[in-house]
């Protein structure tokens, strides 16, 4: 009989393999589109809310969330500022490639479990260079598309 760990029922879905930038702004996407589902914000709302904090002059369009949503570009200091404001998060928690100060909620660095079909879902909550980190995800691609292949 498999054994199943309760913790981690619901696998993430697996970014794509690309350039370390674009993983940066994929992961920034994510997080934006989080912090902005936990208010109930679509992408003008955002945009208005955000604006009230850009200097004199200066606003953010609801076009400008947009790009950073499909990934297309991240935001310069001064936007990203005003968009974790207007959110009511650090800007920090945004950006994908930020130390965060680790919570009191420690997971532990590496955890294995036995989906019982002879795979294991794992996790890997360690900090690695990106080398290290773009090496997993080429191991991880290369297995899925060993598995569409069978």
């Amino acid at each position: 009989m498999a054994r199943h760990n309760t913790l981690h029922s619901d696998p993430s879905p697996s970014l794509p393999l690309t350039a370390p930038k674009d993983v940066a702004a994929l992961e920034f996407a994510r997080r934006l589109q989080a912090a902005m589902a936990k208010k109930g914000w679509n992408q003008s709302e955002l945009a208005r809310e955000a604006s009230k904090f850009m200097p004199e002059g200066k606003k953010i369009h609801r076009d400008t969330i947009s790009v950073y949503i499909n990934t297309k570009s991240m935001p310069g200091r001064e936007r990203l500022e005003a968009i974790a404001k207007a959110l009511g998060v650090e800007a920090v928690e945004l950006l994908p490639n930020k130390v965060r100060p680790m919570s009191r909620n420690i997971q532990p660095p590496i955890e294995a479990r036995d989906l019982g079909d002879g795979n294991v879902w794992l996790r890997i909550n360690q900090s690695v260079s990106w080398g290290v980190a773009l090496k997993i995800l080429e191991l991880v691609k290369g297995d899925e598309q060993g598995d569409a292949n069978k």
